[in-house]
C-alpha cells in the first residue's frame, strides 16, 4: 500500500472519530502539545515519532476518559522517560498518570514534577506516579502525586494500611485474584479510618488497585493451550475480562456499604481499578467508571486497529464473569492456581485461598 494510501485510511478513520484535520507546511508528526479536543493534523502525519503518538492513539485516549478510563503510560526501566517527554505525552487529553520503574528518590521526583500540573489542574485525581519505593524514598520525594506501590502480601496490605493512615497514596499491586482485590480494598478503608481518626484531611489521598490483565490471560491461555481440546481453546481471552468484571463488582458493593459511606462523607476517594500490561485488543474490552489502562505508547498505538471503545463493558456484567470463570473451570483451570503462579512471578508465594 502506497503512503498516500495509508494516509488516507488515516484521514478517513479520524473523521469517523470526530477529529479534523488540517495541512501544515512542516506535514510532520504530531506534537500533542499542540492538539485540542479535535486534534488538527498534518496529511502525511507519521504514527510514531520518539516524543509522540499518532493523532488517531490521542483520539483513543480521549474516548476512553470520556468512558471513565485514565490513560497510563508504563514505563520500560530500559528506556525511561525523560521530563520533557513525559510532558508531551502527558499532554491535556492524553495520559493522565505514569507506572514508573524508577527507584531514585531525584528520578521519582522528577517524573512527579512532569506531571505535578495534571495533579494540580485535576483536583488531586490526575497526574499520579505509581512507583516502587519505600517510605523513606517517598519522604525524599516529597510530591503529592507520589503513590507508593505494594504488593498485597500480608505484609505488604499491613504496610498499604499503615501508608494510608500517614497520609500517602498507595498503589496496590499486583492483584492477582479476586481475594486480594477484597483485601487491598479493605486495607485503603482501613487506613483511611486511622487517618481520619488522626485528624489528617482524606480529600487527597488515592488509592489504585493494580491488575495485571495482560499476564491473567497470557498464564491462562497458555494453561488452555496445553490442554489442547477444543472446548478448553474456545475458553481463551476469556480469563481477564471475568476477573474485571468481578473485581469492577467488588468495588461497586464496597462502595456501597456504610464503612465507605462514613469515610466518602469525611471526603475520601474511591479507589481507581487499574488494569496492567494490557494487550491492545483489551484497551476497548475493559471499559468503565474511574478505571485506568496503563501502557506503552506503541502498545496504544496497536490498539488503535481495534476501533473505538463501545460503551461500558464491566458495569452490571459480573453474571457473565462468573460465568466465564466457571467455564475456565469446567475445562480444568484452577484460577487459584494461576493467581498463585502469577504471585510467585512478582517474588513471592502468593497466599493460601480463603476456605
Amino acid at each position: 500500500m502506497s503512503g498516500d494510501s495509508v494516509n488516507c485510511s488515516v484521514i478517513s478513520q479520524l473523521r469517523a472519530w470526530g477529529v479534523t484535520e488540517k495541512p501544515r507546511p512542516d506535514a510532520g508528526a504530531v506534537d500533542l502539545t499542540e492538539m485540542g479536543s479535535a486534534a488538527s493534523v498534518p496529511l502525511r502525519a507519521p504514527l510514531i515519532s520518539a516524543p509522540m503518538i499518532s493523532p488517531l492513539a490521542a483520539a483513543l485516549l480521549r474516548q476512553l476518559a470520556a468512558e471513565g478510563v485514565a490513560g497510563w503510560l508504563a514505563e520500560d526501566a530500559a528506556v525511561p522517560f525523560s521530563q520533557a517527554r513525559l510532558r508531551r505525552l502527558t499532554a491535556k487529553g492524553t495520559f493522565s498518570g505514569l507506572l514508573s520503574a524508577a527507584a531514585s528518590a531525584d528520578s521519582v521526583r522528577d517524573a512527579c514534577d512532569a506531571l505535578l500540573r495534571l495533579y494540580e489542574a485535576g483536583d488531586g485525581d490526575d497526574g499520579f506516579v505509581s512507583a516502587a519505593v519505600d517510605r523513606d524514598i517517598c519522604r525524599a520525594v516529597d510530591r503529592p502525586n507520589l503513590l507508593l506501590r505494594i504488593t498485597p502480601d500480608e505484609p505488604g496490605l499491613r504496610a498499604a494500611t499503615a501508608t494510608v493512615a500517614a497520609g500517602y497514596g498507595i498503589d496496590i499491586a499486583p492483584v492477582c485474584s479476586l481475594d486480594d482485590c477484597v483485601d487491598a480494598m479493605d486495607a485503603y478503608f482501613t487506613g483511611l479510618d486511622l487517618a481520619l481518626a488522626a485528624g489528617l484531611p482524606l480529600e487527597r489521598l488515592t488509592a489504585v488497585i493494580s491488575v495485571p490483565v495482560g499476564q491473567l490471560d497470557a498464564e491462562v491461555d497458555a494453561r488452555l493451550d496445553r490442554l489442547a481440546s477444543k472446548e478448553a481453546l474456545d475458553h481463551r481471552g476469556t480469563a481477564a475480562l471475568a476477573v474485571a468484571r468481578l473485581a469492577f463488582r467488588i468495588r461497586e458493593e464496597k462502595l456501597g456499604e456504610e464503612w465507605w459511606r462514613v469515610l466518602r462523607a469525611a471526603g475520601a476517594r474511591p479507589p481507581r481499578l487499574l488494569w496492567t500490561t494490557p494487550r491492545p485488543h483489551q484497551l476497548t474490552a475493559l471499559v468503565g467508571w474511574r478505571t485506568g489502562q496503563a501502557l506503552s505508547a506503541e502498545v496504544l498505538e496497536e490498539a488503535v486497529a481495534h476501533g473505538a471503545p463501545r460503551g461500558d463493558t464491566l458495569l452490571k456484567r459480573d453474571a457473565a464473569g462468573r460465568a466465564a470463570l466457571a467455564g475456565l473451570d469446567e475445562v480444568g483451570i484452577d484460577m487459584t492456581e494461576v493467581s498463585h503462579a502469577l504471585g510467585a512471578a512478582r517474588g513471592g508465594a502468593g497466599r493460601p485461598a480463603r476456605s
